[in-house]
């Protein structure tokens, strides 16, 4: 413990200040370290000898000499990171330091971490310092400066390179390299040709029919970049003929121009003020990337990476989007179509602590994150954490292994830090990385009004009607050092900012202090602490200028709630804080915001029998445009200023008949999204269609049976409309191709809530809500996903629900549904005869037919379709007027209801009766 505390007060000062600490202009340390900087350049392993204190350990001197200083080396560049004292050794006599050092070698490095401990050569202040021991900390091998070669250039005919479900195909052109130790990685294609991109999934492909009216993207390119590793060179790259030829001036500056402006996006490493250069990892075996400069659709990117688990890709460089992303045929078998990202992960984070401070002025954050890690895989000799790229990384600290090695991964919010040595699964160690610089902050989700409103009347409010000010850090802004792939961890959070300024953050209110040290711009600054005691996927903070805080203490304990939910291990509340923080114009409403919450939150819980945290904070905040955010522990309600002219529009996230939508729907995610999480991005429907769906519940309950109706006959309307733009299951990519939110939430929003209600209809209520409380309570911080859901629901219902999930979720099409209905007589009753027929595919679809009569009666009955016909008698007591199908638009399809035609035989018989 004393030992993490004491790097902890390290990594404290780095967080302060600059990485290296200011020296007077007669360092002594400095003047040492030039010294090896030349002795690193010139390769002579005896020369280090010289660099000794005479007490030094020389034969331990020279087997590290023999391994860090080599022959062939070019440059080196060698920067002190940290400076230590040595026990009984004053400041001005000696100090432990860490070293980086960067050694080039033509067109390759390697990076070094070192330890140095460093003294007095000789007696007297003027004695120069020396080496006393050394150690070798953390070394990365193979960084590559890439170059295109400009002597050598081949002409090719009827160029073929290959990849999975890619074909680049050029009749005549040329191509040029750039090479690393064992042959080439990035070739350069010059020359007309054709791509030919065909996903093997149906979903992918009906994502290329949106992107490009096929199932299959086939497009003119005049130029390409390819990365390979050096040895698959032969496995991609055919053609009938390659020639070598003299390089023609010309065409060389079209293939490096190229080349400069694609080969930086990828494979890429920032090594800081250790060189200007960019320098390059290889990319690993089997894996392959394109950069595809087609006519039509500017730059496309295929990749195809093995350590994914959905392997390949094509993104939209210019619009930024992803086109495709699935698994090769071999990861599908391997991880299967309901895989987990956990499943390649190198390590867990058991807890977050995070210490930030805060300027909302410039927006420049000073942080600090610890992270406990468990080794997960077999060994471990690096790791990645995540990071946004416009925080600089000033030191990675371990109590276990001290200052550790740290690269910025280009343009990927990724930080690669190199552990001294492999280190075995189960090791528990811990990360404290320090880290600042200026971050935007996130929008509130769902914003949702049409493009006409954003244009014409949001300008102008801009200027007429400032928004008080609040500024939100979530998930999607990297605000701390994280895993790669989100787990849920308990967590500490404290917040340093200026006066007025508040926080709201994931988490228990802890306590507002002072902050330690001066005023700051003649605002004192405030220390705000929260502890996240139940695990949780990732921290947010909102800070904003708010009002006091409406309170309020929820008891839980009714015996509806009690006895619905048998619970299993884990920390369980009986009642909830409830708080309720606003700007200061929207505090009216803070009293009514609060007892609505508060009537959600029990509602919600009466349901499913747990709030699954302590303490709940809701932040009314002002946006131009109506959202929200749900982090864990916190809602963030967006709502449109004083006077505003802004009003809803067409958009399937937005109710207009039930103004408490947006707050239902963002409490709903404390339960869905939150305490039970997604496996992966494919089943974010089971946070926002549950969401979704729960808000027509509440509607339903606080307004009645008439306005939830209502709800799901406008969640119908827009699932209908957009289900062909891709399934439930592509998640985010939903619209994504489109560059429309709206039809995301079409489809995932609203079809899945659609789903839910159907398959609610379909099992039954005491079903459908005891299979909800056991997959919550078996999932509760937990990742989830669909088959997680099914399997309580087949438990509750006793019913095979397989078709059911895969045709509504990972399915886009909608069932064709004809009702052709007749009437009968048969002993002495007459009988509405309703005959149900599927055309093509056959799906599970419980549906309404409605059936009125000429005495004002109305008979309803739910079909639950699960073959291509059915027949269902409906017992009349007057001619019949009319009949529908799915009237209530409580399922999705395509329905139509017609009278039926007689065959000769019922006419014989006299057994059919025309409607009036």
């Amino acid at each position: 413990m004393t030992r993490l505390l004491a790097v902890l007060a390290l990594a404290a000062c780095l967080g302060g200040a600059p990485a290296a600490q200011p020296k007077p202009a007669a360092d002594p340390a400095a003047a040492l370290l030039a010294r090896l900087e030349q002795v690193l350049r010139e390769g002579s392993p005896d020369a280090y000898l010289e660099l000794l204190t005479p007490g030094a350990d020389r034969p331990a001197a020279a087997e590290f000499a023999r391994e860090v200083v080599l022959h062939g080396v070019t440059r080196a560049a060698v920067k002190e990171r940290d400076r230590a004292g040595l026990p009984g050794v004053a400041p001005g006599d000696g100090a432990r330091l860490l070293v980086e050092a960067l050694l080039e070698s033509g067109g390759q490095a390697r990076l070094l971490t070192l330890q140095l401990d460093v003294g007095r050569t000789g007696p007297g202040a003027d004695a120069p310092w020396g080496i006393a021991s050394q150690k070798l900390v953390g070394t990365f091998q193979g960084l590559y400066r890439l170059t295109l070669d400009p002597e050598r250039q081949v002409a090719v005919r009827d160029l073929v390179v290959t990849a999975d479900d890619l074909k680049l195909v050029v009749p005549e052109g040329s191509l040029f390299f750039a090479r690393a130790e064992g042959g080439p990685t990035a070739v350069v294609i010059l020359g007309r040709g054709e791509m030919t991109f065909s996903p093997a999934p149906a979903a992918e492909r009906s994502q290329m029919r949106v992107f490009a009216g096929s199932d299959v993207l086939q497009t003119p390119f005049d130029g390409a970049l390819v990365r390979i590793n050096p040895g698959d060179f032969a496995s991609h790259v055919t053609a009938r003929e390659m020639v070598e030829r003299p390089p023609e001036a010309r065409e060389f500056k079209r293939a490096d121009d190229l080349f400069r402006q694609e080969v930086a996006k990828s494979f890429s490493l920032d090594l800081g003020d250790l060189s200007s250069d960019t320098w390059y990892v290889l990319p690993s075996a089997g894996d392959f990337l394109a950069e595809v400069r087609t006519r039509r659709f500017d730059t496309l990117t295929y990749s195809r990476v093995g350590s994914q688990i959905e392997d390949i890709s094509l993104f939209d460089r210019k619009k930024r989007r992803n086109l495709s992303v699935y698994s090769s045929a071999a990861h599908l078998e391997r991880y299967g179509r309901f895989y987990s990202d956990d499943e390649t992960i190198d390590y867990r984070v058991a807890s977050y602590g995070v210490d930030v401070r805060y300027d909302p002025e410039s927006r420049v954050f000073q942080g600090l994150t610890s992270l406990a890690i468990q080794v997960v895989a077999p060994s471990l000799g690096t790791l990645t954490i995540r990071l946004a790229d416009p925080l600089a990384v000033r030191a990675v600290v371990s109590p276990e292994f001290g200052r550790l090695m740290s690269m910025r991964v280009r343009g990927q919010n990724s930080v690669i830090v190199t552990l001294p040595g492999i280190v075995p699964k189960g090791t528990v160690l811990h990360l404290l990385v320090s880290y600042a610089g200026a971050l935007d902050p996130q929008p509130v989700d769902r914003e949702a009004v049409t493009q006409e409103v954003r244009r014409g009347i949001l300008a102008q409010e801009e200027e007429e009607i400032p928004l008080e000010e609040s500024d939100l850090y979530s998930n999607r802004s990297y605000w701390y050092a994280q895993a790669q792939t989100l787990g849920y961890a308990p967590a500490t959070i404290t917040v340093t900012v200026p006066e007025p300024w508040s926080i709201v953050a994931s988490g228990e209110l802890v306590s507002v202090v002072p902050a330690p040290g001066p005023v700051q711009k003649k605002a004192r600054l405030r220390q705000f602490s929260f502890r996240a005691a139940q695990p949780v996927r990732y921290l947010s903070f909102l800070a904003a200028k708010l009002a006091p805080a409406r309170t309020e203490r929820l008891s839980l304990k009714t015996a509806e709630a009690a006895t619905r939910l048998p619970r299993a291990g884990g920390v369980y509340y009986d009642d909830v804080d409830l708080a309720v923080r606003t700007n200061p114009r929207q505090h009216s409403r803070s009293r009514e915001l609060l007892k609505t919450t508060a009537d959600i939150v029990r509602y919600y819980t009466s349901l499913i029998g747990d709030f699954p945290y302590h303490a709940l904070t809701v932040a009314a905040v002002e946006r131009r445009l109506p959202g929200g955010h749900s982090p864990p522990y916190m809602t963030v309600l967006a709502t449109p200023g004083p006077k505003s002219n802004v009003t809803w529009g067409d958009d399937p996230a937005v109710l207009p008949d039930f103004p408490d939508y947006f707050i239902a729907h963002e409490v709903a995610h404390q339960w869905w999204g939150q305490a039970v999480g997604w496996k992966n991005y494919h089943e974010q429907w089971l946070s926002e269609a549950f969401a979704q769906y729960f808000a027509a519940l509440y509607a339903e309950h606080s307004r009645g049976a008439g306005l939830f109706d209502q709800v799901i006959r406008r969640m119908q309307n827009w699932a209908v409309a957009e289900s062909n733009q891709g399934p439930v299951y592509l998640g985010y990519r939903v619209g994504h191709v489109k560059g429309d939110r709206r039809v995301f939430r079409a489809v995932v929003y609203d079809k899945g809530a659609m789903v839910l209600h159907m398959l609610r209809r379909l099992v039954g209520d005491e079903a459908f809500f005891g299979g909800l409380r056991r997959f919550y309570n078996t999932w509760r911080f937990q990742k989830a996903g669909t088959d997680d859901l099914r399997a309580p629901m087949e438990q509750a219902s006793g019913l095979d629900l397989r078709r059911f999930f895969d045709q509504w979720v990972l399915g886009e099409g909608l069932p064709q549904v004809t009702c052709a209905w007749r009437t009968e007589e048969r002993d002495g009753a007459r009988e509405a005869v309703l005959d149900l027929e599927q055309a093509g595919e056959v799906y599970d679809v419980p549906v309404t037919v409605t059936v009125e009569q000429s005495d004002g009666r109305v008979a309803t009955v739910l079909v639950k379709l699960a073959d291509r016909r059915a027949e269902v008698r409906v017992p009349l007591t007057g001619a019949v007027r009319k009949v529908d199908i799915n009237r209530d638009q409580a399922a999705l399809g395509v329905f139509t209801a017609r009278p039926a035609a007689p065959s000769p035989r019922d006419i014989i018989r006299g057994s059919w009766i025309p409607s009036p």
